[in-house]
This record gives C-alpha cells, sequence and structure tokens, in this order.
C-alpha cells in the first residue's frame, strides 16, 4: 500500500511536473522548439515540426524510464534502501537550491546584438559627413541573421525528432523527482508510466505554448520575462522537496 502511494504521488507529480515544465521557458522546454518555427507562416509545418519534437522527447522520457526501472529490478534491498537515500538527500537538496536559487540551476543569458552595423562616423573630419548621412539610413540589413533564420526555417521533422530525443536524454535537475522514483521503484512498468505521463503532459504544454506563439508572437515576450521562470523554479523546488522529503520518510520508517 505505501509503495502504491508512492507511485501515485510520483505519477501525480510528473503530470504536473509536465505541465509546468512545458511552460516554463528554459532550456528542455518550449524554447528550444520556439526559434524554429516562431517566424513560420505555414500552421501544417507547424504542427509537423511541434510534433516530431514532442515525439522525440516523449520517446526519450520512456527510454529513461525503461531503463532506470530495469536498473531498479537489478538491485539488492540493501543497495536499493542506501541508494534511496542518497538521492531523495540530492532530491531535497536541488529543491531548495530551487527554492532559494532559482536561477542558479537554470540560467540563460538573453544577450541580443541589436547592432545595426553602423559604420563609426567622425563628424569631425569633413570629408566624411556626406558618407556619415547615408550610412544611417533605414536600411538595417543583418546578413548574418538572415542567414540563421534560413537556415532554422530548413530544419525538417526529423532534425526536431533528434533535437527533442537528445535535448530529454541530458539530465534536467527539475524532473529529479522521476529519476529517484525510477530508481527506487523495482518495477519497469511503474517507471515508464511515471516517465510516460510526464511526456504527456509536457508534450500538451508545449504543443499549447507554440500553438500560442503561431497564433500570437507577442506571447513569446511575454514568457520570457524573468520573473516567470523563477516563480516556475520555485514551485518546482517546493514540489521536489516534498517528493523527497515523504519518500526518504517511508524508507527510515521501513
Amino acid at each position: 500500500m505505501e509503495f502504491d502511494n508512492l507511485f501515485f504521488i510520483a505519477l501525480q507529480s510528473s503530470l504536473m511536473l509536465g505541465l509546468i515544465h512545458g511552460i516554463n521557458p528554459c532550456g528542455h522546454s518550449w524554447l528550444v522548439l520556439a526559434p524554429f518555427v516562431s517566424g513560420e507562416k505555414n500552421g501544417r509545418r507547424v504542427s509537423i515540426l511541434t510534433l516530431s519534437f514532442v515525439l522525440g522527447t516523449a520517446l526519450a522520457c520512456l527510454a529513461i524510464g525503461l531503463s532506470l526501472g530495469l536498473v531498479s529490478t537489478l538491485l539488492s534491498p540493501d543497495i536499493r534502501f542506501w541508494a534511496d537515500m542518497v538521492t531523495n538527500s540530492i532530491i531535497i537538496i536541488l529543491g531548495l537550491i530551487l527554492v532559494l536559487r532559482p536561477d542558479l540551476l537554470h540560467h540563460h543569458d538573453h544577450d541580443h546584438d541589436h547592432s545595426d552595423g553602423h559604420r563609426d562616423c567622425r563628424h569631425s573630419e569633413p570629408n566624411n559627413q556626406s558618407e556619415c548621412k547615408h550610412t544611417h539610413d533605414h536600411h538595417h540589413e543583418h546578413p548574418e541573421h538572415h542567414c540563421k533564420t534560413s537556415r532554422l526555417s530548413q530544419v525538417t521533422g526529423v532534425g526536431l525528432f533528434t533535437i527533442g530525443f537528445i535535448n530529454m536524454i541530458i539530465p534536467c535537475p527539475t524532473v529529479a523527482i522521476m529519476y529517484s522514483y525510477a530508481l527506487e521503484s523495482g518495477s519497469a512498468i511503474y517507471s515508464v508510466l511515471v516517465f510516460g505521463a510526464y511526456a504527456l503532459t509536457t508534450g500538451i504544454a508545449i504543443g499549447g505554448v507554440i500553438y500560442g506563439i503561431y497564433r500570437v508572437t507577442t506571447l513569446l515576450r511575454k514568457l520570457q520575462q524573468n520573473w516567470i521562470e523563477g516563480a516556475i523554479m520555485r514551485s518546482i523546488g517546493v514540489l521536489t522537496i516534498f517528493f523527497g522529503s515523504y519518500s526518504l520518510f517511508i524508507d527510515i520508517r521501513i
């Protein structure tokens, strides 16, 4: 019964984490996909690219869940106990870090180069006045930016699927709950279900955000405000501390 309770808590936590993590503007969510679809005018292509990214993420989730679940079945009760103690302690520490310093684990530089390629005009030199006047006309061409945009727009569904898969394989501290439970579960099926629940709600959240970006491009700028990510990181931190403490309590009591 206690194990079933832990499973249901982990399952519910994964469903919630998937939703808030899919919305959170971090390197494991819609922010990775947005550059490839934000300038796209073809709705069908946006749908294909989004679905490809989500499927890649989902497959990686299931692969991780299955792998960790199988590993947990090979661990002896004694090894599993100490592994649980260590991982749950780490989870609580990660949760505290997310609450106290949300930018420490998920820090993103939002520096953008807005230089217009203007030449340095020295107005003290008379011969340069005419030339300077024309260099400030309003045709700011960004060949490098245009080149990058063109390359991004040429990405295929297979490419986004690969990006989604690799992106999820890279460990993210905000989903430490799922890794901990998977190693503790002793069941590949339960582990896959927990990761699958996360993949499902993450896909829904990412799809919703990308649709919003496609329909209302200003949403992208609104969701990239720093306070939103901080609030989301803190909420995940509280959830992480709760699950880690509950799991640690069960281990000690047993």
